[in-house]
């Protein structure tokens, strides 16, 4: 039998720029590639997306016709990025990164009687199969209700649980799943429980269908190794899924190539089942990511990669804000960006399809740190696609092959100017054609023809309300996500409730014991309201229902809170007004008390907290109960806060002075006296609007400093440092600069005495282009900073 060779001849060329006398010098390599079309590899099957971590909050809450434009770009085939695949969070009302997604089923009565309007997931699903009716469905747990026997996860509560979310989607949404999680995510699996209680409960609720993607981010060294050798167990997956295959956020891990070559000689499929984790918007993170896709068959012929997350539309101060494919967090004015990463996506998913075949000898690596694949559509049709990401040089390539139709082939191009733009169409001639490919850019050359690049107009930005009211009159409780708009849960749920009286208020639903993805000490919701926040103040009405199950019951209103980043759902940062349900009340910090005291009459209560500089003035019904002075919170956000215990909150009402300043500073260039050698802890992540995210010097030794390039002159009028350690007294200057040379001082806090939380701010009127932040004597440690703010005039 004849083979169907195609022969790709690649002639690369090395950039090697050298600046000499101005001028720059080229050099060229050549790099042949036969493929065989006749032996393909494994069967591709997709590039999908994780919505988990509350990452999809405020998505939800956009008004149309925007939320409906913003799913089309991430779901709607050939339009946008076309995820094939959806892996969404089963709710377990805990932290699961950004913040916590509510439980379907908060007791072991509930389970009898779900509440499956809760959280957005189901709803995120739904909306993803209105646009492609054969996307995959996939869910996972991060945390769980404590009500599972003895807080055991491998149990057959957990496996009616899980049964019960499945239920959910068919019999509540309509929608059939195609795959449920066999593990924790991230955390560890139980080999017996997937096959002996897992399975076996699927099968017996009538889901013999759903497959089980086996370890989920949680693959051990011999995981492979036990695989082949327990065919019980490898017929009970239907896919091992790693996280972060090639690297997590840039650094790449050292190979293990014996636990490599067990996973090929399995045979199972490999996913990726979690990739990038990092904002989409800069063209360097997006080549990045579309690397690791083809990096992942190549290294470890993984068949799927997922990336988290699908969009950025958590608060801006949670953990790993500005993290996703596309964002959209401002609900407030529709407002949403398309970031490149978009049409980097589309790159794949608009030219192969699930079900096509990578083809071996048609995969390989460029030099320059480029990649290539080559995918084949099954059966007669000769369709194929070739995606090439190339590095730092000139790939000149010419393709000479035979067998395969001579007609034409459609290319589209990306680089960091222009994204997913159709190019000449390259003719054969007698099986050969030549192309030249440039560096930093994406293509895909195919035999297809559906592609668009879909466009909407997007509304102009706008700040959020400065008088924001919410009595939660206007909210169905017969429609999902059950949640008030813009307010996003950091821990525990709040929910919007009847109160019996043709009333409606927002309530804190958990009152039990969780099993923990990370630690969650109180339940705690913010308002997303945009930038932060100093001067203004918080007031809603608080009625505490009851004693938590670990304690006294509480609950009240917050004022410059902020989550911690070393605790994550920890107790907040902020000014806590709080009433507790033995009558007494507290004006409290994160680490103290500032005032106390005692309620006469018990039932609701009308908080108010007041804040200007260090001066805070509580109120309970109206009276003033305590003013203090006290400068631990430099700004943050309002919100609410609960102990383990049923509250209840109404007429919400938040009034502040925005601070003055446009961000200006966010992805622009910057540089280091040096870094730590962790590819995340690098200048411009501390200018990457990433809360968690920072830059970190090379070593403790002084001084270290940080410098932004604004890119033209501007007028400064406000500048936050976000530093590492919080209870650490930081001792700075910041400087200013017209041209990078003469150095004016900013700010002097080279005598500082205190610590801020969550930043230091300065403020000063300054005409510069260059702002740079130097550390003086650090007392041990390297000096590391999430975030340098700098402020325009608006």
């Amino acid at each position: 039998m004849h083979k169907k060779i195609l022969v790709i001849s690649l002639f690369l060329t090395m950039l090697a720029v050298t600046v000499i006398s101005g001028s720059a010098e080229n050099r060229y390599t050549k790099k042949s590639v036969s493929i065989d079309f006749d032996s393909p590899g494994r069967m591709f099957e997709g590039i999908g997306t994780v919505s988990a971590g509350a990452s999809t909050r405020l998505l939800v809450d956009y008004p149309e016709p925007y939320r409906s434009n913003i799913l089309d770009f991430l779901f709607k085939p050939s339009f946008g990025a076309g995820f094939t695949y959806l892996k969404v969070e089963i709710g377990g009302d805990g932290n699961s990164t950004c913040g916590s997604e509510p439980s379907f089923a908060r007791t072991r009565e509930e389970l009898t009687s779900p509440n499956y309007l809760r959280g957005y997931e189901y709803w995120l699903m739904k909306e993803a199969r209105k646009r492609n009716n054969k996307i995959e469905l996939d869910a996972l747990e991060w945390c769980m209700p404590g009500w599972f026997t003895n807080n055991k996860v491998w149990s057959q509560d957990n496996a009616d649980y899980i049964a019960g979310f499945i239920k959910g989607a068919r019999d509540f949404w309509k929608l059939d799943m195609t795959y449920i999680a066999g593990s924790w995510n991230e955390r560890n699996y139980d080999r017996d429980w997937i096959v002996n209680v897992h399975r076996r409960t699927l099968n017996r609720s009538g889901f013999q269908g759903i497959k089980i993607v086996g370890p989920e981010g949680c693959v051990l060294s011999d995981t492979y190794e036990k695989l082949l050798i327990d065919d019980q167990l490898k017929k009970t997956i239907c896919a091992v899924s790693e996280h972060y295959l090639v690297s997590y956020m840039f650094n790449d891990g050292s190979p293990d190539s014996a636990r490599i070559s067990s996973a090929i000689k399995s045979g199972i499929p490999i996913w990726t089942g979690e990739d990038f984790s990092l904002p989409g918007k800069p063209w360097d993170y997006t080549l990045y990511m579309a690397k690791n896709i083809i990096k992942g068959y190549l290294k470890q012929k993984a068949v799927k990669v997922n990336v988290w997350c699908p969009i950025a539309s958590m608060a801006d101060n949670s953990c790993f804000s500005n993290t996703g494919i596309m964002k959209a967090a401002e609900p407030w004015s529709g407002y949403y960006e398309v970031w490149p990463a978009i049409w980097g996506i589309a790159h794949f998913n608009q030219f192969v399809k699930p079900g096509w075949f990578f083809v071996e000898s048609g995969c390989g690596t460029l030099e320059g740190d480029g990649v290539y694949a080559t995918y084949k559509k099954p059966g007669e049709n000769k369709d194929f696609s070739i995606v090439i990401v190339t590095g730092s040089r000139c790939q000149n390539l010419r393709f000479n092959y035979k067998g395969m139709p001579g007609g034409t082939l459609h290319v589209w191009r990306s680089d960091a100017n222009d994204q997913f733009i159709q190019v000449k169409d390259i003719q054969p001639v007698k099986g050969s054609f030549s192309f030249q490919a440039d560096p930093g850019t994406i293509y895909s050359i195919t035999t297809t023809t559906s592609q668009t690049k879909g466009f909407y107009p997007v509304p102009e930005r706008k700040s959020f309300t400065t008088d924001y009211f919410e009595d939660f009159e206007s909210y169905s409780l017969s429609e999902a996500p059950l949640t008030a708009k813009y307010i996003w849960d950091n821990s525990g749920s709040f929910e919007i409730v009847g109160d019996g009286g043709g009333n409606k208020c927002l309530r804190q639903m958990v009152n039990n014991a969780l099993i923990g993805w990370i630690p969650d000490n109180c339940a705690q919701t913010f308002v997303a309201q945009g930038r932060e926040w100093e001067n203004g103040e918080i007031s809603s009405d608080v009625l505490v229902e009851e004693n938590a199950f670990d304690g006294l019951g509480y609950g009240g209103i917050m004022i410059r809170g902020s989550y911690d980043r070393h605790g994550q759902a920890d107790i907040p940062f902020g000014y806590r007004l709080c009433v507790y349900y033995d009558g007494k009340w507290k004006l409290l910090t994160k680490t103290k008390t500032l005032a106390e005291g005692e309620i006469s009459v018990k039932g609701w209560h009308n908080l108010r907290l007041a804040i200007k500089g260090k001066d805070i003035k509580a109120y309970i019904d109206k009276k003033l109960m305590a003013e203090v002075s006290d400068d631990s919170y430099s700004l943050g956000a309002a919100g609410l806060v609960s102990g383990w215990n049923h509250s209840k909150f109404d007429n919400l009402r938040i009034s502040f002075t925005p601070p003055q300043g446009v961000l200006i500073s966010e992805w622009k260039t910057a540089s280091a006296s040096s870094e730590s050698g962790n590819r995340f802890e690098t200048a411009r992540q501390a200018f990457d609007g990433n809360s968690l995210s920072a830059w970190k010097a090379g070593g403790i030794k002084t001084p270290q400093w940080l410098q932004v390039d604004l890119g033209s002159q501007h007028d400064l009028v406000r500048i936050e440092t976000f530093v590492d350690s919080t209870q650490k007294v930081n001792k700075y200057r910041i400087d200013y600069s017209a041209d990078g040379k003469k150095w004016i001082v900013y700010a002097d806090n080279t005598g500082n005495t205190v610590s801020r939380i969550p930043c230091y701010i300065d403020e000063k009127e300054a005409k510069a282009r260059y702002v740079r932040l130097t550390f003086g004597e650090t007392d041990g440690t390297t000096p590391c900073v999430y975030a340098f703010n700098v402020f325009g005039k608006n």
